[in-house]
């Protein structure tokens, strides 16, 4: 079973709610998979998309913010972030009063991410797991 927002309908609710995204951990490498879910959001969608990364100046042509904290307080935060960090994650999205996570499919083993979806919902924080984004996307706001 999946941890997180199962209900499809929930997860309908909470993309089609969605005005502003931080992708958390972008690259400006363009084969990696948070580069390229950046550019589709910037490309494919009408939500704001801040682009977080302290290790990256600038990506897809626009300044990354070095931290959560230095971006407006987003709908939704797509981790791109190892799972060992994802509780840090957590408690930095609720400190900077985002809305929700949305953790990478097939990163993490079970265990790591039913913890993190529990921190997240203790933490006021609705967390989606292991569903693609892009896909998602496509199926609920079209």
């Amino acid at each position: 079973m999946e941890a997180g927002l199962v209900d499809d309908a929930a997860v309908g609710a909470l993309l089609t709610g969605v005005r502003r995204v931080a992708v958390l951990g972008v690259s400006d490498r363009f084969n990696r998979p948070s580069f390229r879910l950046a550019a589709y959001l910037l490309d494919r969608t009408a939500w704001t998309v801040d682009l977080v990364n302290p290790h990256v100046v600038e990506t897809l042509g626009r300044l990354c913010a070095p931290l959560l904290a230095d971006v407006p307080p987003p709908d939704l935060v797509v981790v791109f972030r190892a799972p060992g960090a994802w509780d840090a994650v957590v408690d930095e999205v609720a400190a900077a009063g985002g809305r929700a996570v949305w953790l990478p499919c097939g990163v993490a083993d079970a265990d790591t991410t039913a913890r993190t979806v529990a921190r997240a919902q203790g933490a006021g924080v609705a967390a989606v797991a292991d569903r693609d984004l892009r896909a998602e996307h496509k199926r609920w706001c079209p």
